[in-house]
C-alpha cells in the first residue's frame, strides 16, 4: 500500500535542476541560477537544464536516471513538476519544488517557499515527505484528474494558448466552456461500493484544494487514498453555487456531490478530462495508485 508520511533526510552532494524559463512570465529563468548559487553557498553542487518545449522536462528526467544525481529539483509550474515526474525513472530519488507557476497547488499543500534562499534551505536540510502518486491511463499525478466541466476548460485553454500562462489567461477558456456548457453523462465506478450514474463530472484528487483555493471534502494528501468527488449538478448557476462555496466555506457532500474514497477508478462515457492542470485527453479512463510514493523535499514537521 502506498503511503504518504514523512520520510528521513537524504543525504545529497549533486542536483539537477530542470526548470521552465517561462515559467511565472520569465522568473523560472532568472531563478534557476539564484538557486543553483544558494546551494552551493549551502555546500550542494547543482547543474542547470533549462527546457525548450513540452516534453522536454519529462525527457531530461528520465536521462537524469542513468547519471549520478542525488536528485532531482523541478522550477516552474504544476505541469512542469508533472512533467519531471513522469521522466523519472526511479521514484525512489528524491525530487525537489522552487514554485514559479500559476496555482502552485502542491508547493501550497506542502508548504514549499517561493524564494530561492529558502527552497535552498529546504533542500539541504534534506528532510522527505512521501506522497503516494496516482496514474490515470499510464501518467502519474500528483494533484488531480477532472473530467467533464474542468476538463472542457483545460481543453480550450491548450487550443488557444500562447506565450506564459497566468491567471488572466483561464478567463477566456473559462468563458467559452460557460457559454458553451457541455452536458455530460459519466459513470463511475470505484473499488468497492456500488456505481455512481449519471455524473456530470468527476475530480479524483490527492489534494485538499482546487486550484490552490477551492476547500475539497474529505481529501487528505497524507491518507494514500484517491479521494473521489463526483458531481451531479447540471446548471450553471449550480455549478457558480458550488464554486463559492468551495472558495469560502468548503464543499460538502450532499444531494449534487457524492464523496468517495478508492485505490482504483473507473470512469466510463466521453468527456474531456485534465491531470494535474494539462489536457489529457477525453474518457473514459482509468485511475489508480501506483505501490511506490514520490519522495520530495519539503520542510520537516514542527517538533512535538
Amino acid at each position: 500500500m502506498p503511503t504518504a508520511t514523512p520520510a528521513t533526510t537524504a543525504p545529497h552532494r549533486r542536483l539537477l535542476l530542470v526548470a521552465n524559463p517561462i515559467s511565472g512570465g520569465g522568473r523560472g529563468r532568472a531563478l534557476a541560477p539564484a538557486l543553483a548559487a544558494a546551494l552551493a553557498q549551502r555546500g550542494v553542487e547543482a547543474e542547470i537544464y533549462l527546457t525548450e518545449a513540452a516534453g522536454d522536462a519529462a525527457r531530461r528526467a528520465e536521462a537524469a536516471g542513468r547519471e549520478p544525481w542525488d536528485g532531482l529539483v523541478a522550477l516552474g509550474g504544476d505541469g512542469t513538476v508533472n512533467e519531471v515526474l513522469n521522466g523519472m525513472p526511479d521514484l525512489s530519488r528524491p525530487l525537489g519544488v522552487l514554485p514559479v507557476g500559476t496555482a502552485n497547488v502542491l508547493a501550497r499543500e506542502l508548504q514549499l517557499p517561493r524564494s530561492a534562499g529558502a527552497a535552498a534551505d529546504v533542500i539541504a536540510a534534506g528532510h522527505l515527505h512521501e506522497l503516494a502518486v496516482g496514474v490515470c491511463d499510464g501518467r502519474r499525478f500528483l494533484l488531480f484528474v477532472g473530467v467533464g466541466v474542468d476538463g472542457a476548460i483545460v481543453k480550450r485553454l491548450s487550443e488557444v494558448r500562447t506565450g506564459t500562462l497566468g491567471m488572466h489567461k483561464w478567463l477566456g477558456p473559462l468563458l467559452h466552456t460557460v457559454r458553451r456548457w457541455p452536458q455530460h453523462s459519466l459513470t463511475v465506478r470505484c473499488d468497492d461500493g456500488p456505481a455512481l450514474t449519471d455524473v456530470s463530472s468527476v475530480l479524483v484528487t490527492r489534494v485538499r484544494t482546487y486550484g490552490g483555493i477551492m476547500r475539497l471534502p474529505d481529501a487528505d494528501r497524507d491518507s494514500g487514498d484517491l479521494h473521489v468527488l463526483a458531481f451531479h449538478m447540471r446548471s450553471r448557476l449550480r455549478w457558480l453555487y458550488h464554486g463559492l462555496r468551495a472558495t469560502v466555506g468548503g464543499l460538502r457532500p450532499g444531494r449534487h456531490l457524492t464523496v468517495r474514497r478508492a485505490r482504483r477508478v473507473q470512469i466510463d462515457g466521453a468527456a474531456p478530462y485534465q491531470i494535474d492542470g494539462d489536457f489529457g485527453g477525453d474518457s473514459p479512463l482509468t485511475v489508480s495508485l501506483l505501490p511506490t510514493p514520490a519522495r520530495l523535499y519539503a520542510p520537516a514537521p514542527p517538533a512535538r
